[in-house]
């Protein structure tokens, strides 16, 4: 992928149910146009099995604590995952 030789293939999580289907579900209907543009490439990538998509719920998404506001309990729960835990 992109060059670089892989033994397997690349996982990959997305947080939008919508991305899961128009990559997995052939009848799909794209809705916009700049979904269109990669659209051939990664449905074809996924028929190789050299890409798979898989959906992440946002309760475990450790990518939202750097895009949206989170509570406290669940802010710490996250940190403490990526970093050293803090006081």
């Amino acid at each position: 992928m992109m060059g670089i030789p892989l033994e397997g293939y690349c996982h990959t999580s997305v947080d939008n149910m919508s991305v899961v289907n128009n990559t997995s579900v052939p009848e799909s209907v794209l809705k916009k146009k700049s979904n269109s543009i990669a659209y051939h490439y990664v449905r074809s990538k996924c028929a190789q099995d050299i890409l798979r998509i898989a959906y992440e719920n946002t309760k475990t998404n450790l990518a939202d604590i750097l895009t949206k506001v989170q509570v406290g309990v669940t802010k710490k729960a996250f940190r403490d995952k990526i970093m050293f835990p803090g006081d």
